[in-house]
């Protein structure tokens, strides 16, 4: 009995990363998500994070401990371009996505920010995720949530 009850259990507790799409070393147009693996876990990588984004000035709209999440309030980068950053950590990785509103009048959830095309106007947006994500360290990977 205890044989079977073990691989139930393994699978009742995989971690909701194993559902991710698959994940990739560079990032294509549409990614809107960085996927950090960080030699820290849970808390500390949660605490790690944190860290990082108050030290480059945002400030937190939502932070759970227990949930090892934080959502930022939007500020205004150098470019004059209004982000706001989600955080999800699980295990020793992290996930990272940011969301940009059109004006600092705008009340609704924003965009989500991706690496855009040639054309695109998210190259500034893009870069301060990618600026966060080097900060926090570790080994980077992306995808496209499909989360607009």
């Amino acid at each position: 009995m205890k044989k079977l009850l073990l691989p139930l259990l393994l699978l009742a507790v995989a971690p909701a990363f194993a559902q991710l799409p698959a994940l990739h070393a560079a990032p294509e147009k549409n990614d809107d998500t960085v996927v950090l693996t960080l030699p820290d876990e849970g808390r500390v990588a949660w605490q790690r994070a944190a860290g990082v984004l108050a030290a480059r000035g945002y400030t937190f709209r939502y932070s759970d401990a227990d949930l090892l999440t934080i959502s930022t309030d939007y500020i205004e980068l150098e470019s004059y371009d209004i982000i706001g950053l989600f955080v999800r950590v699980e295990g020793n990785r992290l996930l990272l996505r940011g969301r940009w509103l059109v004006n600092s009048t705008d009340a609704g959830n924003g965009e989500a920010v991706s690496l855009g095309g040639f054309l695109s106007s998210s190259a500034s947006k893009w870069a301060e995720l990618e600026a966060v994500a080097r900060e926090l360290g570790g080994t980077a990977a992306y995808y496209n949530s499909a989360a607009r």
